[in-house]
Formats: C-alpha cells, sequence, structure tokens
C-alpha cells in the first residue's frame, strides 16, 4: 500500500485520456519500439493512474468534497461560497463530469487489454474499481450515461436510469469477486497502490461494495436490497477488515493528485473545515465519556462529557488555531477615558457553525469560522496535541482513507436489524463497528471508555444514546432512539473525514441523523427554506450545462424522468421515502 515507485511515477504524472506511456515502461519485445498495441503495454499501466486520479485531486477534492458533499452531510460549514446556500456551482461538476469519463475509459481499456493477455485479477481489480467510480458519480447526479458510455460507436451515449446502473454495478462487483484468484500476477503487485495484489483483499472491497449497494435499495425495491444483502453476506471472501488507504505524501504524487487534502485545506486556507452544529449536537453527551479538562477550556463551551472521538475530530479553539476575542471601545466610568473591552473571547471553546449562512453573515465574529471548533489537529499535523499557541505543524505524508472497515459492521448491523440474513445479530455488529472506528485513532482512546461508551444511556442534544438496547419506538422508526438510528447515527461519527459520500447517502435515504437546516438556502435550490430533512436541503447536483448542447437529446431524455427536472430539488431514485425524523 505504502510502496512507492519511480517508473509508475511518471506515468502517475503524465496527462492521460487513454494513457500511453513510455516505450521505456514495457517489457523489451522484438517488436517496432514506436508501435504500442494491446499485447505490449501493462494493463496495470493503463489502470494505475486512473486509480489515483480518481480518488481526487486536492483541488478538485475542495470543490467537490469540502464545498459539495462534505457541506451537505453537514461534516463542515464551508463560510462564503454559494454551495453553502444549496447552490451548485456548474464549473466544479462539470469538472468532476469530465474527469469521470477520462478515469472511466482508462479502466475500461486496462480491462480490454487485461482480457486479452489473460490477466485475470488485472480485469476483476478494474472492474471493482470502475464499480467505486461510477457509484460515486451515479449518486452525485442521478441518471448518468453508463451502458455506452465511453463508446467510440455512440457519439451521444444515453443516460441510464439509475436503477439500471445500480443493478449492473452490482453484477459487475459479485462476479469480479467470484472471478479473482487467490495467487498469480502477482508481478502487477509494485503497481497496485491499494492493496499490492493481496487478492484477498480486493475480493473484500468487492463484497463490501455490494454490501453498500445492496443497502441503499432499503426503501425503493427491499426484496432486491435483502437478497442482494445476503448474497454479498454469503460470497466467499468476507467483507473489509482494515481501512482501504492510499499514500498521499509530497514524495509521491505531487504532480498528479497533490498532497492529502486534510493537509492542504485547513492550512492553506484556514478558515475551512469547521464542525457544524449538527455535528456538534450528534457528538455532545455521546457515550458518557467525560471530557479530560484544560485550563484554557471555557466552561459552558466545551461539553462536560463527549464522544471520545469528538475533540479530536474537531479541535478546542484556540490563539493557534486562529481565535480571537471580540472588543468594542466603552467608556472607562472611572477615568472617562475610551478603553477597550472584551465581549468575547472566541478561544477555548468546541462550537461548531449554522449550515447555510450567507457569506455576510458568516464572517461576523459570533459565525466566523475561525472562531469555531475546525477539523482537529490529528488529521493535519505530526503532533495530535499541538501547544494552544502555535498552529498545528503541517504533516503532509499521510494516507487518505477510501473506505473504512468501520462501514461495512454498521452495513450489516442496519441488514440484520431488518431481518436479513447475514451470519449475525445487529448489536454484535453494531458494537464491533464502533471499536474498529475507534481503533483508527490508536492510543488517543483509551479502552476503558470504549467500554463505557458502549453500555451508556447518555444521551447527545438530538436524543440518541450509544447502548443498543437502550431504546425507544421501533427498532427501524423514525424515533430519535431507535436502533436503527443508533446505527446510522455512528456509521456517520465512523465515516468521518473522507467518507462523507456516505453520510449523505444515508441522510438522503434515511433521514438519518437529524441535521440542522441550512439557515439561508436560496429559494428554489430546495423545497422549503429552513426546512427539515428532504425538505431543506439539496439532493443531487445538476448535470453539467454543456450538455445541454453536447447531448441534447439524452440529456432531456433523462431530465424528463426527474420530478422537478434538473434541480437540486429532484431526489434520486433510491431516495424515495416520504416520512421524516422530527
Amino acid at each position: 500500500m505504502k510502496k512507492i515507485l519511480k517508473p509508475l511515477l511518471g506515468v502517475a504524472a503524465a496527462a492521460i485520456a487513454i494513457a500511453v506511456p513510455s516505450c521505456e515502461s514495457f517489457e523489451k519485445t522484438n517488436t517496432n519500439p514506436n508501435v504500442i498495441d494491446d499485447q505490449s503495454v501493462q494493463p496495470m499501466y493503463l489502470a494505475t493512474p486512473a486509480i489515483v486520479r480518481s480518488t481526487l485531486n486536492a483541488d478538485m477534492w475542495q470543490r467537490v468534497m469540502n464545498l459539495g458533499v462534505d457541506t451537505y452531510a453537514q461534516y463542515f460549514c464551508n463560510d462564503k461560497y454559494d454551495t453553502n446556500l444549496c447552490v451548485p456551482n456548474d464549473e466544479y461538476s462539470a469538472t468532476f463530469w469530465n474527469n469521470n469519463w477520462t478515469w472511466i475509459a482508462n479502466l475500461q481499456q486496462a480491462i480490454k487489454v487485461a482480457e486479452l493477455q489473460n490477466a485475470n485479477n488485472v480485469a476483476q481489480l478494474c472492474r471493482i474499481w470502475r464499480a467505486w467510480i461510477y457509484m460515486r458519480f451515479t449518486d452525485y447526479f442521478g441518471d448518468i450515461p453508463y451502458s455506452q458510455a465511453c463508446n467510440i460507436e455512440y457519439s451521444n451515449p444515453v443516460y441510464d436510469h439509475q436503477k439500471d446502473i445500480y443493478y449492473d454495478l452490482i453484477k459487475e462487483v459479485s462476479e469480479a469477486s467470484a472471478a479473482l484468484t487467490m495467487e498469480g500476477e502477482q508481478k502487477v503487485a509494485e503497481y497496485d497502490l491499494i492493496f499490492g495484489a493481496d487478492w484477498s483483499k480486493w475480493r473484500k472491497l468487492a463484497n463490501t461494495l455490494h454490501l453498500r449497494l445492496a443497502m441503499r435499495l432499503t426503501e425503493v425495491d427491499p426484496v432486491k436490497a435483502k437478497a442482494e444483502a445476503e448474497a454479498a453476506a454469503a460470497a466467499p471472501g468476507g467483507f473489509l477488515e482494515e481501512n482501504v488507504e492510499l499514500f498521499r505524501g509530497e514524495s509521491a504524487y505531487t504532480s498528479s493528485v497533490g498532497y492529502n487534502m486534510f493537509y492542504v485545506y485547513p492550512h492553506y486556507w484556514p478558515s475551512r473545515l469547521t464542525m457544524s452544529t449538527s455535528m456538534e449536537k450528534i457528538l455532545t453527551n455521546l457515550g458518557g465519556v467525560p471530557v479530560e479538562w484544560k485550563d484554557y477550556y471555557q466552561k459552558g463551551f466545551v461539553p462536560d462529557y463527549a464522544d471520545p472521538r469528538a475533540l479530536i475530530n474537531f479541535n478546542v479553539t484556540s490563539t493557534g488555531t486562529g481565535a480571537t476575542e471580540l472588543r468594542e471601545r466603552v467608556i472607562d466610568p472611572e477615568t472617562g477615558k475610551k478603553v477597550w473591552k472584551v465581549i468575547a473571547d472566541f478561544r477555548g471553546r468546541w462550537q461548531g457553525v449554522k449550515p447555510g449562512l450567507t457569506a455576510a453573515v458568516a464572517q461576523e465574529p459570533a459565525n466566523m469560522n475561525l472562531n469555531h471548533s475546525r477539523l482537529g489537529a490529528f488529521f493535519v499535523s505530526d503532533d495530535p496535541t499541538p501547544p494552544v499557541e502555535k498552529a498545528p505543524v503541517m504533516q503532509k505524508n499521510r494516507n487518505m482513507v477510501l473506505v473504512y472497515a468501520s462501514e461495512a459492521y454498521f452495513l450489516l448491523a442496519e441488514a440484520a436489524l431488518r431481518g436479513y440474513n447475514v451470519g449475525g445479530s445487529a448489536q454484535t455488529f453494531y458494537e464491533e463497528g464502533i471499536r474498529k472506528s475507534m481503533s483508527y485513532y490508536g492510543n488517543l482512546i483509551k479502552s476503558a471508555d470504549v467500554e463505557t461508551y458502549l453500555t451508556s444511556d447518555m444521551k447527545n442534544l438530538l436524543g440518541t444514546s450509544v447502548a443498543f438496547n437502550n431504546s425507544e419506538g421501533g427498532d427501524l422508526s423514525g424515533n430519535r432512539n431507535s436502533k436503527l438510528m443508533k446505527i446510522i447515527t455512528q456509521k456517520y461519527i465512523a465515516n468521518f473525514p473522507e467518507n462523507s459520500y456516505e453520510a449523505w447517502n444515508d441522510y438522503r435515504r434515511l433521514g438519518m441523523p437529524v441535521l440542522d437546516p441550512f439557515e439561508m438556502a436560496v429559494e428554489g435550490f430546495v423545497k422549503e427554506v429552513k426546512g427539515i430533512d428532504y425538505k431543506g436541503s439539496l439532493r443531487r447536483f445538476i448535470y453539467p450545462a454543456i450538455e445541454q448542447t453536447l447531448n441534447a437529446q439524452s440529456y432531456q431524455d433523462a431530465v424528463s424522468r426527474l420530478a422537478d427536472g434538473d434541480a437540486t430539488t429532484s431526489r434520486m431514485w433510491w431516495d424515495c421515502r416520504t416520512t421524516i425524523v422530527e
């Protein structure tokens, strides 16, 4: 996973559509060295750049994730961009749209080459990663080209219905999992920067994606959801047991994907990645673990009890993180002279920002991102607990988590809760998912605190506790302390910070966990300004405007299937429930 090979880096850095690296990268043959054909190219030379780039370079991560998906999952609040008001940005969407086709085209060519060369496992690896890309792609826009995509026979590919895309993705990952062999093709290990040709891990990833796809269907096609979840659980190889990671250090992919985005954006753009009030409410009191008090904390602005991950994920404000005092000029009654008086000290606080504030309101001191809790030093610094008067020392060489292993346990917990036969109990899967998430933080979380946490009936500010059997209402009800709410709340926390996609998807699918309404959403981009759940949040991103010209008929056909047309209020095929958790 952490191997860095010089021959590959030149390929990864090249700007390609269908990648054709220099002849020096290929095995020597007796053929004309100036002619590259499908029999001479190494398929991983095509696949690896696509895999690396599809994890998003730092610039694209900010636009697609930080200012988009992160905002709607409410992992973070941004302070001046219209996306904070549920207004999508066409340039951002167009960049994401165009790059997806480049990555998919590369992988499809790699599959073709691998199949011609009988490189079976490489072909299956590419099928699995192509599914990972497509899943994210369709969950961003809805219906997209699929069956005719990246095929020169179709100049105007149709937009496939999301249902058909999902069903085929399920087929792709299940077939790829079954087709993988557990030995052979080890010569590609140095070019597989995800698992180093550990095919058992690729199979686990395929099975986990199969389960993820299945559980997305619970509200729209429960029969298919059950059948596919059970099929994924029965598939040989099991599910992920460790996080899927990619090294994002400065020595490896500077010219291709940039430093890890959690190094770049909290420091180069220091007011970003600020905790939302929704996240604050979810983490406060949850688990009943006392907060270890420090002398610079402000009483009343740091909770006495919080999830053990709370103050690691988001810092307590300090001079080192940019927090300030608010002063005003007043007349000193004793001297009659004007003096500065501190009317608010924003240091020593653990507080979130309301989602959906306009740029003007967000710049007011009481709302300013710098005066609130931002992404913790654990993710951006060599020192997870830097001195309060100093900014964290930037840590560039950090792995990026592509899929958290804890997700599989929470997917299984929900499946078991719904009565699916997935080989265990909902409670067992749920508690193991929590332990797996806590273990990511190493010795920053005490094992005794984890046990206290699992048995706690203390509720967070939304009314949800941790102890599985301390529940109210039906298991699957919209009650804020139902067992389903507990599972999705823990999954939401465990996927922080790099998998906000799944947090946003669960919120769209189930309305869980309960999130604050966007305060100042622009009318027309939500059903109801200040509305809760699907009434008050963005449900999808609008297609790039250029599609109306380049692929007009296919675009119009897709738009005609959307309830509100090509609008942010139109819901995904699988986002179909009518209930709202009050």
